[in-house]
C-alpha cells in the first residue's frame, strides 16, 4: 500500500512536470485577442515585466507603445490612449511604465524585445526627476525589476555584446540582482569572457538556462489570466471631431475646474501638500541638480538598444512645474541647463525629440509638480500623429 506522503509527492511532481512541459503553444492559444487588448492600460507589473503579452502588441502593425513612467496612468479624455480610440487615429497605443520605473528598467524591456523592435515606432517620455544625484536607487529598482528579462539578457545573441557587457556591469551594482548568486555568477562569467571560474561558469550557465525557460512558462501561464483595465475617464466629445486649438481649450477649460491654487496643482494632490504641511516643502530643492547623474549612462543604455534592435523611437522631454519648483527653490536658472544638456544628449544621438521645456509654467500642461496632462497631452497627441504620418 502506498504510503499517503510518497503518493502526496508523486502528485506533486505530476503537477510540476505537467506545468513544465505543458506546451507553450496550447498555452498562448487560451490568450485572446481581447485580452491582449485590455492589458493595453492594465498597467500591470505582469505585462511590463514579462514578456509574452508586450510580443503580441509589438507585433500589431498599428500599434505604437509609449513608454515612461508614472504619468502614462494620469488619465484623462485627452490621454493618448483615449485620444487613438476615440479619434479613429491609424495607431493604436498601449503603455509600459509606472512610479519608480527609470532607464534600466526600461532597457531591460527593449533588449528583451530586441526581436520585436526593428523598424518600430516607439515613443519614450523622459522625466527630469530621474536624473537625481543618485540616480535609480534599489527602493525604485527592486519592484520594477523583471528577473525574465535579467535573465534573458545573458542568453540574447541578437544584443551587441559590448553593450550587453556595459548593462550587465550596471545591472550589478543592484543588490536585487547581485543577491541572486546564479545570475551574478553567470554575468560575472560571461564579462570575463569565460575565464573567472570556467567550471562553476559553465554549470551557472546550464542551470540558468533552465531558470529562463522557468520563467518564461511561469509568464504565459500568468498571461492566462485576465488583467483588470484602468478607468480610463473618457469624455470622447472633448477630442472627437475638434482641431487641436478646440482641444487646446476644452483641455484648459477641463484643468480650469480642477486647479484653483497659485501653484497650478491639481486640487485633490494641493490638498495632500497642505495637510502634510506645505511650508515644509518651501526650499526642498535648492541644492537638486538634475545635471549630474548616473541616469545618463542609464538612458545611453536605452538610446543605444534602440538603435541596435533598429526601432524607431521619437523620444519626448517634459518640463517640471515651474512654479512649484521656483516654491522648492530649484533655480530656473539650473533647472534650464538639464533641459538643454538632454537635448544636446539626443541631438548628439541623432534621434528624433520633442522638446517641451518651453512650457513649464503653461497652465494646465502639467497636472501636479511632475506628471503631464491635460493640455500636455493635447501637445503630445499632436507630435503623435506627426511622427505616425512620417515615413
Amino acid at each position: 500500500m502506498i504510503k499517503k506522503g510518497f503518493l502526496s509527492l508523486l502528485i506533486a511532481f505530476v503537477l510540476f512536470a505537467a506545468f513544465l512541459f505543458f506546451p507553450n503553444s496550447w498555452i498562448k492559444a487560451w490568450i485572446s485577442d481581447e485580452d491582449v487588448e485590455q492589458v493595453k492600460t492594465s498597467m500591470s507589473p505582469l505585462v511590463f515585466q514579462g514578456m509574452y503579452y508586450q510580443e503580441r502588441m509589438l507585433q500589431e502593425p498599428n500599434s505604437l507603445p509609449l513608454y515612461g513612467s508614472s504619468e502614462l496612468n494620469r488619465f484623462d479624455p485627452f490621454h493618448p490612449y483615449n485620444y487613438a480610440r476615440a479619434t479613429d487615429a491609424p495607431y493604436t497605443t498601449f503603455m509600459i511604465g509606472r512610479g519608480g520605473m527609470q532607464s534600466i528598467t526600461h532597457f531591460l524591456n527593449f533588449a528583451a524585445q530586441e526581436n520585436n523592435l526593428k523598424d518600430k515606432k516607439i515613443v519614450f517620455i523622459i522625466s527630469p526627476q530621474w536624473f537625481t544625484k543618485n540616480g535609480m536607487d534599489e527602493l525604485h529598482f527592486s519592484p520594477n525589476y523583471s528577473m525574465l528579462h535579467a535573465y534573458d539578457l545573458a542568453y540574447n545573441k541578437d544584443i551587441d555584446e559590448e553593450l550587453r557587457n556595459r548593462a550587465m556591469k550596471r545591472l550589478l551594482e543592484f543588490d536585487t540582482v547581485s543577491r541572486d548568486q546564479l545570475l551574478k555568477t553567470i554575468y560575472e562569467y560571461k564579462l570575463s569572457d569565460g575565464k573567472k571560474r570556467p567550471v562553476v561558469g559553465r554549470l551557472a550557465m546550464m542551470a540558468g538556462r533552465v531558470q529562463k525557460e522557468m520563467l518564461e512558462k511561469k509568464d504565459l501561464y500568468y498571461s492566462i489570466f485576465p488583467r483588470e483595465s484602468h478607468k480610463l475617464k473618457s469624455n470622447d466629445k472633448l477630442v472627437t471631431n475638434q482641431t487641436f486649438e478646440q482641444q487646446l481649450q476644452n483641455a484648459e477649460e477641463y484643468g480650469d475646474k480642477r486647479v484653483s491654487n497659485d501653484l497650478m496643482i491639481e486640487n485633490k494632490f494641493y490638498k495632500r501638500l497642505v495637510n502634510a504641511n506645505l511650508s515644509k516643502f518651501e526650499g526642498m530643492r535648492k541644492d537638486e541638480d538634475y545635471t549630474d547623474s548616473p541616469e545618463y549612462e542609464d538612458f545611453q543604455l536605452v538610446i543605444d538598444v534602440l538603435k541596435d534592435a533598429g526601432a524607431k523611437p521619437l523620444f519626448i522631454s517634459i518640463p517640471v512645474n515651474g512654479l512649484w519648483y521656483d516654491y522648492t527653490e530649484y533655480p530656473e536658472e539650473r533647472r534650464q541647463k538639464y533641459y538643454a544638456k538632454m537635448e544636446k544628449i539626443l541631438t548628439d544621438a541623432n534621434v528624433p525629440y520633442v522638446d517641451f521645456s518651453d512650457h513649464e509654467y503653461d497652465p494646465y500642461f502639467i497636472m501636479d509638480t511632475i506628471h503631464i496632462a491635460w493640455k500636455g497631452w493635447v501637445y503630445v497627441d499632436q507630435e503623435l500623429d506627426k511622427y505616425w504620418e512620417q515615413q
